[in-house]
């Protein structure tokens, strides 16, 4: 599998889970799981369009740290990652490694985490891959509308869990 079609394989079974955690949080894992890791596959391929070495391991947020640097994604290509946005994915990252890592308490994510967190991981892909892409190909046109398609239901989803009147 390409790295393109992973990430289209992440944002669609982040997208589909995320509607299911608005009513059952057994999904809720899953959520945060794949919206920190479609951020980072993101990034992961414009920094490599780009031709920026991705370290063997990287931080939860540190490929994100790096997609926002302009010594390694010149503008315009520049992932916009302010301190709200990193701090609202930080949190993303941290329930994430909640789960990923249990340590004997009973592991909860809670819906302000979700509704800031995801819209941040969906402007990531959005930002990186869509919106400013360092190549235009970079993801086949066939594939850019499913991305559009889902990440604005994420977001939708997300400010449902904000606003849900």
């Amino acid at each position: 599998m390409t790295p393109e079609a992973a990430l289209h394989d992440t944002v669609s079974f982040t997208m589909s889970r995320f509607g299911l955690c608005v009513t059952e949080e057994t999904y809720d894992p899953w959520v945060v799981t794949g919206g920190v890791l479609m951020a980072q596959q993101a990034a992961v391929l414009a920094l490599r369009a780009a031709g920026d070495a991705i370290p063997a391991q990287a931080g939860g947020t540190e490929l994100l740290l790096r997609a926002a640097s302009k010594d390694r994604l010149p503008a315009p290509f520049t992932l916009p990652f302010g301190a709200a946005a990193r701090q609202s994915f930080d949190r993303l990252v941290e329930a994430r490694n909640a789960f990923m890592h249990p340590r004997g308490t009973l592991w909860h994510v809670s819906a302000d985490t979700l509704s800031r967190g995801m819209p941040v991981a969906a402007g990531a892909v959005r930002h990186l891959i869509l919106t400013q892409p360092v190549l235009d190909d970079l993801v086949p046109p066939s594939v850019q509308e499913d991305l559009r398609k889902s990440l604005q239901a994420i977001e939708a989803f997300a400010e449902f869990l904000e606003n849900p009147h």
